[in-house]
């Protein structure tokens, strides 16, 4: 295992951790940190990739993690379940994290040789993480700090 593994691994558990920990105490300004973190982690593998390589199915995986750290940039912004629109539009931001981490996750386990399995897990554990928020925001008594 080299360093740049070591990195990654440890990268993608703590900001894991942190999406989680966001999750389960309902603070949204700790759920997006943790999915910001960790998005920036597969623009910086798949930039080392591509300059080994010149694949540029990774320049579309860099274009996918940077719109994803873009849409999930932690900001001071205060909503509750009254303001109807902006819930709908974290639904929707938080589908679109789901649908860019499950397609990942399956590239890597499948598809990819390059990549250690963790990290599709690591994709696969995220999705989750946000399939749980948005079933516990269906629930009557949500309410997201």
């Amino acid at each position: 295992m080299d360093a740049l593994t070591i990195f990654f691994t440890i990268a993608s558990v703590v900001a894991i951790a942190i999406a989680a920990y966001g999750a389960i105490k309902m603070n949204r300004k700790t759920l997006l940190l943790g999915t910001f973190l960790y998005s920036i982690l597969p623009v910086i593998g798949e930039s080392n990739q591509f300059q080994l390589t010149g694949d540029y199915g990774n320049l579309v995986t860099i274009a996918a993690f940077l719109c994803a750290a873009i849409i999930t940039f932690p900001s001071k912004i205060t909503y509750d379940s009254k303001n109807t629109a902006a819930v709908h539009l974290a639904r929707k931001i938080g589908l679109s994290i789901i649908v860019l981490n499950v397609l990942q996750g399956y590239i890597i386990l499948q598809l990819r040789t390059d990549v250690p399995s963790l990290y599709g897990y690591a994709h696969l554990t995220l999705a989750l993480i946000y399939v749980y928020i948005i079933v516990r925001s269906k629930s009557a008594d949500f309410q997201m700090k």
